[in-house]
């Protein structure tokens, strides 16, 4: 079952990131940025939402500082730090709020699992 969520995650990344520009993302390392939200996925029924104009959200690491906005209001702005595992997977650390997620990068993407759901993350600048 797990694995079905995971592939399932890979497809919507991969069809998702066909039809958009692409930045190059290979490692942890360049999650300095800006992010735009494009999909969540898993839960219960296995299921995803996609970002549209009227659900959107972004995130953004600069200097130390994570700024999550959804439909372009501050959700949540606290310091961040992120631990690596390697290039690929590592974990994201809310400082402020005491929240630990784990990480990966996936064909361009950032994955941020959420208990049983993964939200995916495009890279725009």
């Amino acid at each position: 079952m797990k694995y079905m969520k995971t592939i399932g995650i890979i497809v919507v990344v991969i069809l998702i990131g066909s039809c958009t520009k692409k930045i190059d993302v290979t490692s942890i390392d360049q999650i300095p940025g800006k992010w735009n939200w494009e999909a969540t996925c898993g839960g219960y029924i296995d299921t995803c939402i996609l970002s549209s104009k009227s659900n959107y959200a972004s995130i953004e690491f600069t200097n130390g500082n994570y700024i999550e906005k959804h439909n372009g209001t501050v959700y949540l702005q606290t310091d961040y730090n992120v631990i690596k595992y390697d290039d690929n997977f590592g974990t994201l650390l809310l400082n402020n709020s005491n929240i630990s997620r784990p990480i990966t990068i996936v064909n361009n993407r950032l994955v941020i699992s959420r208990d049983d759901f993964q939200d995916s993350y495009m890279k725009v600048k």
